[in-house]
């Protein structure tokens, strides 16, 4: 099967984002969106951490409703319409930094949460490198209400914690979280360098 690549917006201030975030700036989401942060459903969920050990679950079957949803996403990330279905986790499609990008539908709803994986292996961290991830870990929730935590396949990945209905800021997100994501790497991997 064909790897779906997305092409997402530009990220030209992504960079400038991370640096102030490393800086510890205060109001971090409102500085990227302009604006209060975006509206987001606070329901529950579970990391893929959890549900995509199972390699074997079952298909979620989509509403209409939904279809509709996911094929507004699809267009939004360059993605072919007749693609939709390849957007639910457990798929995934590479964003424009090359990462793996999964969508965890809420069934019945139109809200999914986004997460990333990292292409790098938790047991590849050590000493520092742990401090130095702790405080991006530590970032990252307080400025974007995102967390870094363990994929199915021992990687690292950055997921929202909140449920997105909103088309346009999931597509924001998914793009935003790639280019934090590849210089939260940098960030670590300059860190070993450092001590090593």
């Amino acid at each position: 099967m064909a790897r779906i690549v997305a092409s997402f917006a530009p990220r030209q201030l992504v960079s400038f984002f991370f640096s102030l975030m490393l800086r510890r700036a205060p109001n971090m989401q409102r500085l990227i969106f302009n604006r209060d942060p975006p509206a987001m459903n606070q329901l529950p969920h579970f990391s893929s951490a959890d549900t995509s050990r199972d390699f074997s679950i079952k298909e979620q079957s989509i509403t209409a409703e939904q279809k509709s949803f996911l094929i507004q996403i699809a267009m939004l990330l360059g993605i072919p319409a007749s693609s939709h279905a390849e957007l639910v986790a457990p798929m995934a499609i590479t964003g424009p930094s090359g990462l793996d990008c999964r969508l965890h539908l809420l069934d019945g709803h139109c809200s999914v949460f986004p997460e990333i994986v990292l292409p790098l292996s938790v047991n590849e961290l050590m000493g520092p490198e742990v401090g130095q991830l702790l405080e991006i870990q530590r970032m990252l929730l307080i400025e974007f209400g995102w967390y870094l935590g363990v994929s199915a396949e021992g990687l690292l990945q950055l997921s929202s914690i909140a449920w997105i209905d909103e088309v346009h800021e999931i597509v924001k997100t998914l793009d935003l979280m790639n280019g934090i994501g590849i210089m939260a790497i940098q960030q670590l991997l300059d860190s070993a360098k450092a001590t090593h």
